[in-house]
């Protein structure tokens, strides 16, 4: 594997884990404003 292919899977891994990270977030908020506002 060439250090520029392996750069690209890296670069798609924390990509990955990222968006991961900021969509668990914005579905914990989501659902704990929902039981708020109830």
């Amino acid at each position: 594997m060439t250090p520029s292919l392996a750069n690209f899977l890296w670069s798609l891994v924390y990509g990955a884990v990222v968006l991961g990270l900021l969509f668990g977030a914005i579905v914990f908020v989501s659902q704990r404003d929902r039981v708020r506002r109830r």
